[in-house]
């Protein structure tokens, strides 16, 4: 601005809606019977006004035709340019004319509201209503009516731009100029940016790794929508934030978080952080958007105010950089900004470029350093001055691998001396050259075990072994003569009858035999039956499953697995082989009795129970294959061995092929829909049970005595399937049978969403809701990480959430091992065993705890089953081959008994439930070296006590009891912790108040202590005049 020049005064603003009232006059569409009909009528003020630039007020009468006429003219460039005409009607000379001199008044011809709609329907624009007063808006733009119309131009804000609008129509009649020019308005500046611009403009604006107050979170991909991370959830090309491309940032609410998390519990997002969110202190929540994942997870979050503050500074920082460049961009494109800008630009004068396309010459290459460059790399260079030497080195191939003893004793101890022989005595040269440095070498030792004979003596005393004159029992000699005497005839005998007696023994020793609690008696060993292995089939591979051919006690079938490392199983995984299933008899225990072959290895497998000849498989690779065995590979028929060589073909081994027969699998499942993980339990369902369409849920439809239709699958990859059995016999013989699960269900951790490997399944048969429904749908299932599942394949997700298969969660035995067994109990159907490495647990259904732990074992378990015929004691197979025999009924701190099962560790267990169980009582145990044990019980291991089951059953009653003690008492010291919080937090309340109120009577005795003291000032200058 030039020295001297004052600053113009702002321009005056006016509250146009307050002046203007609530309505205006207008043309309005209304409805009739003819059908839609413009009519005069109201228009709301706040409708007329949005989306305009300018207003313009026209004070007239009905004698203004005129003016009128040329507004209509230029009407349409006014109303795209955004002006909004307002009419304002003023008593005319012809409704307010003076009486002549000598005459009365006349009535003034004053418009009605007829007349006044007819003179604004000719209008295009708004009036304002007849009643309404026009002085305030005369006075408000400082205008005088005096018969002339007048038009005043303003902002939409208010802003006065022109008040002699009749002058600029006259000077600019077409609107050509308008808003600028003779009207006075200001030019347009540039569009504002919106959310989407400013989103597309930022891009990704995540922190730098390391900042304070920033933490990870993970977000369902399918709430993004829901935070305003993007506008779509599926992703479109048309859409640019859609799918996963999300938004550099958005703010949400602390309270939308916290209700969210009391709303959906450990389903909701937030809920792993639900302290955090508690903790934080502002209402407003940054959530910003983090693909490189500095911080765990790509939506990040400011934990702290400090860390709010911070990023938001920083983000309003880069918005006013766009912002700025938006700007600076418009006011290039239109002339810097309005003003001079365009008109600078013309003035400058063009500058005239021409431009050649003429191919470049390429020159010779000249560098002034080529040559001092080759003389310093010749002079580093060292020459070989010889020709190289070839040397040879050989080892006999029956030393490769071959194990060396080191031993540091005397006796074989060599010097080499060294010796001077000037016919190789090199000639010496200096020669001067350069080496790369390197890391330093660093010099390490160790010490090889200590073979040398070393000589030791060790000299003692014979009283050294020999206890004290008082322990010597001298003065029980007599005692001792008088038990010679008597067994001394006994011993005789014996001696002459070579016979041998235990004189210790008790004849009354084993009578009592129902009494309980006797465990620990005399004759508690096993027995093994001779075991079965085979060099072809079984050797340096484990047994992984056992079961023992229906309705027969001496016929066992067992599946061998590799007993390879995780590596070299790597290398080999995805890629088919043969393995074998091997039936065995007792008659022959040196070959297998059949030879049943799949393409995978047989994890596990199971006879149908409703017809024996049929197994079921779970294979390697994740696929069920079923094979049918006749009578004689079952051992139940004579087998004719002409006729079975020339139906079965061939074996895995000539030799063996023309004894033993093979039998191929006859169905297998697709691999597309089978489970992507070995399978490790097979479980059938009752046969009462048929399952509805898509799995949405299971009735009791079929007879008790029907065969049984589905039986469930685990693996692995966290998936429970149902298969119908009896679909594939319809097609057993059907090649392009395409065999598939008729439901299947994904169990999935409720914290973090990832799969839930299971390793066994039990279907909960008769187990009824709280209405007294029984439930067909639900299922026990032990997990990779020791974990016991509750679980519902029918469950049902509702529109927001999916569905909860997983019920319930017992971690109490989680030791992030798999679970190696889960047994039921044959005498308590809701007693449950789960084994782990380290312990095993007793669970009841129903009970939120487990029931039993026991104590941890020093040696690891590999397998643990329920004893057939005594209610309180279980097996369990180790690492060391060994068998622990737990006994309730005599002890619950540890084994009552220990024997052994194998030399290597035990890899299955199996009891044999056919024939008199009372009787005789088998156990198949399986190891790692592919030898399969037959374990004869003994007696006092078969049957059971007089009270061992009401015992056992007093015994689980007393447990139960101690868990839901532990339970109700944890609650209890919960409730007594939170009131105690709430009463210290009281009591501190209760302490501030009244520390407030003892402040605020000390300063109420302080005010009267002063007002005393004034009073007696008062009186004191009285009396002292």
């Amino acid at each position: 601005m030039p020295e001297g020049e004052e600053e113009a005064p702002a321009a005056p603003t006016i509250d146009l809606p307050t002046l203007l009232g609530p309505s205006l006059k207008g043309q309005v569409l209304t409805a009739g019977e003819d059908g839609e009909t413009m009519a005069f009528g109201d228009v709301q003020t706040s409708d007329a006004l949005s989306e305009k630039n300018a207003i313009g007020i026209y004070f007239g009468t009905a004698a203004s035709q005129e003016l009128t006429e040329n507004l209509k003219k230029s009407w349409s460039v006014f109303e795209e340019k955004g002006l909004q005409l307002v009419y304002v009607h003023c008593a005319g000379a012809e409704e307010e004319a003076a009486p002549a001199e000598g005459q009365e008044a006349a009535p003034a011809a004053a418009l009605d509201e007829e007349a006044y709609a007819a003179l604004c329907s000719a209008m295009p624009w708004l009036a304002v209503p007849l009643e309404r007063p026009k002085e305030d808006l005369l006075t408000a733009l400082g205008l005088a009516f005096e018969g002339e119309p007048l038009l005043a131009v303003l902002s939409i804000e208010g802003e006065v731009w022109t008040t002699n609008g009749v002058a600029c129509l006259t000077e600019d009649p077409e609107a050509q100029q308008f808003p600028q020019g003779p009207w006075g308005g200001k030019p347009p500046g540039p569009p504002e940016l919106t959310d989407h611009d400013f989103f597309e403009k930022l891009g990704v604006i995540a922190p730098e790794p390391g900042e304070a107050g920033i933490k990870g979170i993970f977000i369902n991909s399918k709430n993004y929508i829901t935070l305003n991370f993007v506008d779509q959830v599926e992703e479109d090309d048309d859409i640019l934030f859609s799918g996963g491309k999300l938004k550099s940032y958005t703010i949400i609410q602390k309270s939308f978080v916290i209700d969210q998390v009391k709303k959906m519990g450990f389903a909701s997002d937030f809920h792993p952080q639900q302290k955090d969110f508690e903790k934080y202190p502002l209402e407003d929540i940054l959530l910003m958007f983090d693909p490189g994942k500095a911080y765990g997870d790509k939506i990040i979050w400011c934990t702290t105010e400090d860390a709010y503050n911070r990023e938001m500074e920083r983000i309003n920082g880069l918005k006013q950089v766009i912002i700025d460049e938006h700007n600076a961009a418009w006011a290039a494109e239109h002339g810097g900004g309005g003003g001079g800008g365009g008109l600078a630009g013309q003035d400058e004068p063009e500058e005239n470029i021409v431009v050649r396309d003429v191919p470049k010459d390429c020159k010779e290459w000249v560098s002034e350093t080529a040559e001092a460059t080759h003389s310093e790399v010749q002079t580093q260079t060292i020459g070989n001055s010889r020709p190289l030497l070839q040397v040879m080195i050989t080892r006999p191939r029956a030393q490769f691998g071959k194990t060396t003893k080191y031993s540091d004793s005397g006796e074989n101890l060599h010097n080499c001396r060294p010796q001077k022989d000037h016919n190789f005595a090199p000639p010496k040269k200096e020669l001067e050259f350069g080496i790369q440095a390197v890391k330093e070498t660093r010099t390490c030792a160790c010490q090889t075990t200590w073979f040398r004979p070393v000589n030791k003596s060790t000299q003692y005393s014979p009283g050294d072994f020999l206890q004290p004159e008082a322990d010597l029992g001298l003065d029980k000699v007599d005692e001792l003569s008088l038990f010679l005497s008597a067994v001394s005839v006994g011993v005789e005998e014996a001696l002459q009858t070579n016979e041998t007696v235990d004189i210790f023994q008790e004849e009354f020793a084993h009578l009592g035999e129902e009494e309980a609690g006797a465990v620990t008696k005399t004759h508690s060993k096993l027995k093994e039956h001779p075991n079965f292995h085979d060099v072809t089939y079984t050797k340096g591979k484990r047994i992984e499953w056992v079961e023992w051919v229906p309705s027969s006690s001496d016929m066992v079938v067992s599946s061998c697995c590799e007993n390879l490392p995780f590596t070299e199983r790597l290398e080999t995984s995805g890629k088919a082989s043969v393995s074998t299933v091997l039936v065995w008899s007792f008659q022959d225990s040196l070959s297998p009795h059949a030879i049943l072959v799949a393409p995978w290895e047989v994890t596990v497998f199971k006879f149908y129970p409703s017809d024996s000849k049929y197994l079921i498989g779970g294979l390697g690779n994740g696929q069920i294959a079923v094979w049918k065995l006749a009578d004689a590979d079952l051992g139940h028929a004579v087998r004719d061995k002409t006729s079975s060589q020339s139906a079965r073909g061939n074996g895995l081994e000539e030799e063996k092929s023309s004894t033993i027969p093979t039998v191929s699998h006859k169905q297998i499942s697709m691999i597309d829909e089978s489970h992507r993980r070995a399978v490790l339990a097979i479980e059938f369902m009752p046969a009462t049970i048929e399952v509805e369409r898509r799995g949405k849920g299971a009735s009791e439809k079929n007879p008790s005595d029907a065969p049984i239709k589905y039986f469930l699958t685990v693996a692995g990859d966290g998936q429970v399937m149902i298969w119908d059995f009896q679909s594939l016999l319809d097609a057993i013989n059907d090649n392009d049978f395409l065999w598939r699960p008729v439901h299947r269900v994904q169990l999935q951790r409720q914290d973090s969403g990832t799969e839930m490997g299971l390793c066994h399944i039990l279907h909960c048969h008769d187990r009824y809701d709280d209405k007294g429904n029984k439930l067909l749908s639900t299922f026990y299932a032990s997990t990779e990480e020791g974990e016991l599942v509750f679980g519902d394949w029918a469950a049902r997700g509702e529109e927001d959430r999916k569905a909860e298969v997983v019920k319930k969660l017992h971690a109490s035995s989680k030791t992030f091992r798999p679970m190696l067994s889960l047994e039921r109990s044959p005498f308590f159907p809701d007693i449950l065993l789960g084994v782990t490495d380290w312990a095993f647990y007793l669970f009841k259904d129903g009970l939120n705890d487990h029931l039993f732990q026991s104590s941890y074992n020093s040696i690891y378990y590999t397998r643990g089953v329920w004893s057939p015929t005594r209610p309180s004691v279980i097996f369990l197979g180790l690492t060391s081959g060994g068998i622990d025999i737990w006994d309730f009924s005599d002890q619950s701190h540890k084994a009552s008994l220990s024997d052994t099962g194998a030399s290597v560790a035990i890899t299955s267990m199996i009891f044999c439930y056919h024939g008199d169980l009372m009787q005789e009582q088998k156990l198949a145990v399986g190891d790692a070296q592919g030898q399969l044990h037959i374990q004869n019980i003994p007696r006092n291991l078969i049957k059971p006590a007089g009270r061992e089951l009401d015992n056992m059953r007093k015994f689980l009653d007393r447990e139960e009891n101690r868990v839901k003690y532990f339970q109700e008492r944890h609650q209890e010291l919960r409730d007594m912790k939170d009131n105690m919080e709430k009463a210290a937090q009281m009591a501190a309340d209760a302490a501030a108040a009244e520390a407030g109120k003892g402040a605020d009577d000390e300063d109420k005795a302080d005010q009267i202590a002063e007002s005393a003291y004034k009073k007696l000032e008062m009186e004191c200058k009285e009396l002292l005049g």
